[in-house]
This record gives C-alpha cells, sequence and structure tokens, in this order.
C-alpha cells in the first residue's frame, strides 16, 4: 500500500467518525409533507432550525440519529436570520462543543452534517470561504461573525451544523442569508437568539428614531475638529419624541461615533444597535455646524409598526 493510499484512507475514516459523532448533536426535522431538514442542539433542550423550512409552531416531528422520535414547540423565530429557536424535553441530543471565533480562519477544512429521516447523516466536504467581522443580513438580522461557506448544500442540510475538522461547532448552514452561496450562522449567534427569545419572549431591536445617509467628512473639517474618520452619517429625519430628539440631535447633524463605535456606514449603526443596547444609555459623537457635539442618548427599543 502506498503512502498516498494509506493517507487518504486515514482521511476518509476520519471523516466517518467526525461525521458519526456530529451525529449526536442533531435532529432530523420534518418540515414538510415530503422534505426533511436538520436542526443543531443547543443547551436548555433547545435546537436551532432554519426558520424558512419550519412551517408550523407545535408537533414539529423530530428524530435523531439513533432513531429516537418525539415533537418540539417553536420558542420564537428571528426571520433576519432564518432562524427558529424550538424546545424539546424528551430527546437523547447532546450540544456539540464550539471552537473560538478568533480561530476560524478562511481556508479553514470544515463538514457540513446534516440528518435525514430515511438515509441517516448527510455530509459535504468544503472550506471556510470567507470569514469577516460582525454583519447585518439583507433580511434584517445582525451575524455575531461573517462565515461564507465554500460547499455544496443539499436541502436537507438547511439547519445542519458545520464543524471543523476538530470536531467543533462552528455555525448553522443555511442558503437563505445570500444569494451567491451558503452561510454558516456563528455558534455565538445561535445561543444568543436562543438565549434572547427565553429572557424576552422575542427579538429586540434598539431604536434611535432616526434617517441617516453616510456622507464624507471633508479633511479640513477632519483636522479641525481632531477627527480620523472619513465618513459619518448625516441625520436626514429626527422623528417626533424619538431617542434622538430627546437627546437634542437635529436634522444636518453627522452622527460620527455612538458608545464609541465608529459609525462610518448605516450597517455599522445597525450593529450597535442590537438588541442588548435596549434601555441603556450610549454616549454619541456628532458634527454640527463644523464644530462637535458630545452628549448621550438612551436607546429604545423599536416600535412594531402597523401593518
Amino acid at each position: 500500500m502506498s503512502a498516498v493510499t494509506s493517507d487518504l484512507g486515514s482521511l476518509s475514516q476520519a471523516l466517518v467518525e467526525l461525521v458519526a459523532k456530529t451525529s449526536d448533536g442533531i435532529v432530523a426535522i420534518k418540515a414538510g409533507a415530503y422534505r426533511t431538514t436538520s436542526g443543531v442542539s443547543l443547551e436548555g433542550n433547545m435546537i436551532a432550525a432554519a426558520n424558512h423550512a419550519v412551517k408550523r409552531d407545535s408537533g414539529i416531528p423530530l428524530q435523531t440519529a439513533s432513531g429516537a422520535q418525539s415533537t418540539a414547540m417553536v420558542i420564537g423565530r428571528e426571520p433576519g436570520l432564518d432562524l427558529a429557536i424550538l424546545r424539546v424535553d424528551d430527546l437523547p441530543v447532546r450540544p456539540l462543543p464550539s471552537r473560538d471565533p478568533a480561530a476560524i480562519r478562511a481556508g479553514d477544512l470544515l463538514t457540513v452534517v446534516g440528518l435525514t429521516t430515511d438515509a441517516g447523516p448527510s455530509a459535504s466536504l468544503g472550506i471556510m470561504g470567507a470569514v469577516g467581522g460582525s454583519r447585518r443580513t439583507w433580511r434584517g438580522g445582525t451575524l455575531d461573525q461573517f462565515l461564507r461557506l465554500d460547499v455544496n448544500l443539499y436541502p436537507s442540510q438547511s439547519g445542519a451544523a458545520v464543524v471543523g475538522a476538530d470536531g467543533a461547532l462552528l455555525g448553522m448552514a443555511t442558503p437563505a442569508l445570500s444569494r451567491h452561496s451558503a452561510i454558516a450562522i456563528p455558534a455565538s449567534t445561535l445561543n444568543r437568539v436562543a438565549d434572547e427569545l427565553l429572557r424576552q419572549g422575542r427579538i429586540r431591536r434598539g431604536y434611535l428614531g432616526v434617517g441617516t445617509q453616510a456622507v464624507p467628512i471633508p479633511s479640513s473639517l477632519r483636522e479641525k475638529l481632531g477627527l480620523e474618520y472619513e465618513y459619518g452619517l448625516i441625520l436626514l429625519s429626527v422623528e417626533p419624541d424619538s431617542p434622538a430628539e430627546k437627546a437634542g440631535w437635529q436634522l444636518g447633524d453627522i452622527l460620527v461615533k455612538l458608545n464609541g463605535t465608529p459609525v462610518l456606514d448605516v450597517e455599522e449603526l445597525q450593529a450597535v444597535l442590537r438588541g442588548d443596547s435596549v434601555g441603556r444609555q450610549a454616549s454619541a459623537l456628532l458634527i454640527r455646524g463644523g464644530e462637535k457635539f458630545e452628549g448621550a442618548v438612551t436607546i429604545e427599543e423599536r416600535p412594531k409598526r402597523d401593518k
């Protein structure tokens, strides 16, 4: 037997063992009459699933790799992340250990492991195509980390576990957050959303009550004010009785920093206005009439809009 053949055999066996081990932490979800998708086990008897595949809120059939069956109920949804959190109290599944987000790199080998009710585990091998910082999705949710997958994703792998070569959970796979490739919702995001849904019963979003647009800050003004940021957000509207109005913000002000974080575009502002910011006071740096305007603003929860 050649060394190459031996190495390939070892790799093959390692992947088989990785898939089997990962299967203990995932479930098959009977999402529709003729379709099965996957879910990832979390702490507290919770399951993370792809929201687009979960069509009802209760009596959702689940099955483990060992064949055990039960039903689950939805405790909350975050459509902005294509994420539904289910609860099941009587299935033998265990949460997978997760990897430190800082240790995830572009080019890392990964395996997507899903589960079907008839054929058992479903696996796809690929690499981490790109890794970036916090990002707002086109649906309006916030990913703690951007993880683009270079992998073939089968329909049954919506909601599947994405694991590294060490077997650590990197995230949950979904095809619904990018028009060009599959995305992994980071493990930290799964846990954050599940925790907020348990505590609040909903996903909250911060609210300032302003309409903004990114504008360049002239170099002469940056030099005068001692600013290093080339862009800020000009206030195009300030809603009556909003947090911004209560803080004294005015039309034409340029927001440069919020709570110590530069806001060079709308996405960066939305990242600051996550659910855990609601009710907190944040420092703000604005430019008004060519001078610095500093103060504090209390972030409120975004009100529901009438349909």
